[in-house]
């Protein structure tokens, strides 16, 4: 059985800009709900010459390694000054975002992103190194927008592709829910753009909604039974996943998704539904990477704001 224990940190990533505010408000709430830490993480990049093949030394990288403790001193002094009952810690790190960002995420049990803010390439380039870390991390990861502030929200909503298959995501998703006393809605969306040009489309929707249906029914009965405190809600809905869940969750707590199981042929992969969802949802979006391990209902628990599973 693998473990998140209440020990696990909430690792946050900040970077001195508007996006960060959100993302570690969302994290200390919730280290609240797990009753663990938060674990502050700054990234220096190492500088490079014009050439662009060493890393530079010197007064560059002084000045970098300074700007990088300035911006961590300061978010570290919000933080506390905004949670003070909530254990707080910085970590400062240098060398390629992503990379670092990876490693750190490892020693916690979340890692939180804030949604880039910026616009034009600058917001292109951002918005890949995102997606970047979030197709590596083992841990699940959540993207915050910059204005979070957790009021006036309502359920968790869970995008589910396939079941069992999907157990993992369940998992994740009740034992949300439960911390969170909300509803919890599972959507399953009939994913249109995969009919075939000369289908029946009116047919193939019935058909696809129906089986949809019938999936989510199964596996609101069968985690409903671990979880017997937490209303649930199933829909299924034509259209693209993406677009459909975010629609579903606009007025979410949380909208989770899951990064497909990494193989042979796709060691690092996102996926089109969670990298879409990252970057037009206005819900925080937790995207939970499925290890391929079955997971089923009766064996998942969740006492205090303490996640056990199978």
């Amino acid at each position: 059985m693998s473990t998140t224990r209440r020990s696990d940190p909430v690792v946050v990533a900040v970077d001195g800009s508007e996006r960060s505010a959100g993302a570690v408000r969302y994290a200390i709430h919730e280290a609240r709900l797990r009753g663990t830490e938060v674990r502050l993480v700054h990234v220096a990049p190492d500088p490079l010459p014009d050439g662009g093949l060493w890393p530079s030394a010197g007064r560059d990288v002084e000045d970098l390694r300074s700007s990088g403790e300035l911006i961590l001193d300061r978010a570290v002094s919000q933080a506390r000054a905004a949670a003070p009952d909530v254990a707080v810690h910085p970590l400062l790190c240098r060398g390629p975002r992503v990379t670092e960002l990876v490693a750190a995420a490892a020693t916690g049990g979340l890692l939180v992103i804030g949604r880039e803010t910026r616009r034009g390439p600058e917001r292109v380039v951002a918005g890949a190194t995102t997606a970047k870390v979030v197709a590596r991390v083992a841990v699940p990861v959540v993207v915050v927008p910059a204005d979070w502030q957790g009021t006036r929200r309502n359920g968790v909503v869970a995008g589910v592709k396939s079941y069992p298959g999907d157990g993992e995501l369940l998992a994740r998703a009740f034992g949300a829910a439960a911390v969170r006393h909300t509803t919890l809605r599972l959507v399953q969306v009939a994913d249109v753009a995969d009919l075939a040009p000369d289908a029946d489309t009116a047919a193939e929707v019935d058909a696809l909604v129906d089986a949809g249906d019938r999936m989510l029914r199964q596996a609101a009965r069968d985690w409903s039974a671990a979880f017997p405190e937490i209303p649930v809600e199933s829909v299924v809905l034509p259209g693209r996943p993406a677009e459909v869940l975010v629609g579903v969750a606009a007025d979410a707590h949380l909208l989770l998704v899951a990064r497909p199981h990494r193989d042979l042929r796709h060691p690092v992969r996102l996926g089109r539904t969670p990298r879409d969802a990252l970057a037009s949802s206005g819900t925080p979006v937790e995207v939970v990477p499925l290890r391929g391990d079955p997971t089923v209902a009766p064996l998942v628990l969740e006492r205090s704001g303490e996640f056990l599973k199978d």
